[in-house]
């Protein structure tokens, strides 16, 4: 077939090039320049029949001057492009031509680097078990062309292109990480003119990082920075080094790098966020211009903060923190991940077993168990405290050791025969091999592993159905929403409560009212007296757990005297909210530690509704000190954080009515009474009135605060509630708002 003039020209040039004579002297600078040129101009070719034509006129050199090394290197280049053109053979023809060049001239760099290069391109066999020992053995692409590259590295350290390979090919290694061997590479190179190349600065500053050294890795980045500081890889990699250290410039370096991002920093960035950003919001992100990326981010981010009562930006430098982590002990050791058809996960990255997905979305656990035993696969269980709604998740490494998979069950390390036969027989669990040893192992997650171990015949199904579904609800929530709950070193005493009444300049509060007993805190002496110090964080989410109104502030109470033993320190602070059903959570920190409250839901009353409505029910005490005097308002709102009150108090009452028309005539009916009702409370008397108040008016409009007295001396030690309905004439229905409080001796 005739070549096509324009091709045959091409052709020509390219030859000119590959086939240029090769110098006598030894690898000069010039041979180096001109080994790169050959590089690049093969990087434009795309016809494998000028890459043979060419590869053919340097053989017939070579069996000419078969002691060449200039030859096998340019050779070798040529086999490297078919590889990536497709000729998978070609990568052994590189591999070997490179080798024969470094025989030749064991001191030049080009050699060792292009088999590296050879290496990466020969790969792991496609046999999964081989390539596992591959790997075992330290046989495998990545130590084999690491190999090289150090060695490029050592016989030259100037020589930037084998630096640098050897440092991403060592931190791409996910077993026998050469990163000790690239620093040393690395280190070397910066005694050279060429540790100021900035691709050499680049990959100390992460190599550095790598091993646990981040002050040398910011200080490789700041030298880059300082030459150009839009460079939005160098700024997201001193972030990510920033993060680690808890440098307060990351959360400014990250963003900003977000700010400048070409394809390859976005590419970045995205692959990091991806871990715990939903599929929805990557889509808004790969569409949205610079200025909506960023303000979508920092929502993200922020959305987080103010959900789990954090300062703005930790949770971003936490999930740094675990995804550092995780790089280091859950990083899979083949991408060739092959599924059961039972495995219901399937996750869509190749960096991280199914443990380290977890960890960056939740941290690391509160609880690990595992049952070892032999015949018995590789085998985790994790357990996340959460307010009594615990998260439990299974883990088992069947095929390689190293990859661990989530699974429904604890059960399943097992086999999936022997959980099929577990839940379709009579006979007794006991009589499963390891069956009991994994139970046991399991006890200390959750009730249901002690009730199977007591199950006889026939009565195990249900439990087995209970412990699977367990592991089902952890692994839906576990891998499709992130964490990072609020812990204090040490749980004080105390408590905070959430009370919706009243209004500062025209919008609803929600009072957060407080009491920490002496036990839990620390008196700081001061010129006149003691100081008392408690920080209150608190964060109000819609009910699509979008955040509303956030506090974080710290209160100090100067006291003349210590509080004596026994006696609680009490406090209020005002939270402006939007009206409606929020969900409130609070923490409280002390000198001691500190405690989480439990979310806990806060209906706002909103008095542009146009049906009767009730705020919440202020109850207190003027005992206890703590009181919101609402302006050109007579009467005051009282609390009591501890809900707790004598027999001889006087309880101060205040509830809001609107949505009344005015001058429309409405009815209170105010009733304190044991809990209870029902058949219950006829047959064993619970639920009792102890106290009856009634009161009626004609509403003002807008809204009409009520206050009233009521006195607690008939009532016995115990539980209560204070319950008030509204009742507006001419409307039906009725609107109840229940407050509980106890009375104590």
């Amino acid at each position: 077939m005739p070549i096509h003039p324009h091709r045959r020209a091409f052709q020509w040039s390219f030859l000119l090039v590959v086939c240029a004579a090769a110098p006598l002297a030894g690898q000069s600078s010039a041979d180096r320049r001109l080994l790169t040129e050959v590089r690049d101009s093969l990087a434009g070719l795309t016809d494998s029949y000028v890459l043979r034509e060419g590869e053919a006129a340097l053989i017939a050199r070579a069996r000419q001057t078969p002691d060449d090394a200039m030859l096998h290197l340019r050779l070798g280049l040529v086999s490297l492009r078919l590889g990536e053109l497709g000729a998978r053979k070609a990568y052994d023809d590189a591999a070997s031509e490179f080798q024969w060049a470094t025989e030749l001239q064991p001191r030049w760099p080009w050699g060792w680097y292009g088999l590296g290069l050879a290496e990466l391109g020969v790969g792991d066999s496609e046999v999964v078990l081989i390539s596992g020992l591959q790997t075992m053995l330290g046989r495998d692409a990545l130590t084999r062309s690491a190999n090289a590259f150090a060695k490029s590295a050592e016989v030259d350290p100037t020589f930037v292109v084998g630096v640098v390979e050897l440092a991403n090919t060592a931190l791409r290694q996910r077993t026998n990480v050469r990163t000790e061997v690239a620093l040393a590479a690395l280190r070397r190179t910066a005694r050279t003119p060429a540790g100021q190349h900035p691709d050499v600065l680049l990959a100390r500053g992460r190599i550095e990082r790598a091993v646990g050294s981040p002050d040398s890795s910011a200080a490789a980045f700041r030298l880059l920075l300082a030459r150009d500081t839009s460079d939005a890889v160098v700024r997201l990699e001193m972030a990510r080094t920033a993060f680690l250290t808890d440098d307060p410039a990351a959360d400014d370096l990250w963003f900003g790098g977000l700010r400048h991002a070409d394809s390859t920093a976005l590419a970045r960035y995205r692959d990091d966020l991806a871990y715990v950003m939903p599929d929805s919001l990557l889509a808004a992100f790969d569409l949205a211009d610079p200025a909506s990326r960023e303000a979508l981010v920092r929502e993200f981010w922020a959305v987080r903060d103010r959900a789990q009562l954090r300062g703005d930006g930790e949770r971003l430098a936490e999930h740094y923190r675990r995804l550092d982590f995780a790089m280091r002990n859950y990083r899979l050791t083949s991408t060739r991940r092959q599924y059961d058809i039972v495995e219901r996960y399937r996750s869509d990255q190749d960096q991280l077993d199914d443990r380290g997905i977890i960890h960056v979305r939740h941290g690391p656990p509160d609880d690990r168990v595992s049952y070892t035993a032999a015949g018995v696969e590789a085998n985790e269980s994790w357990r996340y405290r959460r307010d009594g709604d615990d998260l439990v998740l299974h883990f088992v490494a069947r095929e390689d050791v190293q990859d661990f998979r989530l699974v429904e069950s604890a059960f399943d390390v097992l086999g999936f025969a022997t959980t099929i036969a577990m839940r379709s027989t009579d006979e007794m669990l006991s009589e499963y091999e390891h069956l009991e040893g994994v139970m046991r192992s399991r006890e200390q997650l959750d009730p249901s592993y002690r009730r199977l171990l007591g199950a006889g015949r026939g009565s195990a199904a249900g439990l087995l159905t209970e412990e699977r579904s367990i592991g089902r609800r952890g692994m839906r929530l576990g891998t499709t929403t992130d964490s990072w709950p609020l812990r204090f070193s040490a749980v004080v005493p105390g408590t905070v409560d959430a009370i919706a009444v009243g209004t500062e300049n025209g919008g609803p509060l929600v009072h957060l009212v407080f009491a920490v007993p002496t036990t839990g805190l620390v008196a700081e002496p001061d010129g006149n007296g003691v100081t008392y110090e408690v920080r209150l964080r608190a964060g109000a989410l819609s009910l699509d757990a979008v955040p509303v109104a956030t506090l974080d502030t710290t209160v100090r109470v100067q006291r003349s005297t210590a509080l004596p033993d026994g006696e609680y320190l009490y406090g209020r602070i005002p939270l402006r909210v939007p009206a409606g059903p929020l969900v409130m959570r609070a923490a409280l920190e002390t000198g001691r530690g500190g405690f989480v409250t439990a979310a806990d839901t806060v209906r706002v009353m909103d008095p542009g509704l146009p049906r009767p409505t009730l705020s919440d029910l202020a109850l207190g005490t003027r005992r206890i000190p703590l009181a919101w005097a609402p302006s050109a308002e007579p009467d005051s709102a009282w609390f009591n954080p501890r809900a707790a009150f004598r027999a001889d108090d006087l309880m101060e009452l205040l509830v809001e009515v609107a949505g009344v028309a005015p001058l429309a005539p409405y009815r209170l009916e105010i009733a304190v009474r044991r809990p209870g009702g029902g058949i219950f409370r006829r047959i064993f008397g619970g639920g009792g009135t102890a106290v009856r108040v009634t009161f009626a008016a004609e509403h003002p409009g807008g809204v009409a605060r009520v206050s009233r007295v009521l006195a607690l001396d008939r009532l016995t030690p115990g539980v209560y509630e204070v319950e008030v309905v509204l009742r507006v004439e001419g409307v039906s229905g009725e609107v109840r708002r229940t407050r509980p409080f106890t009375v104590i001796p």
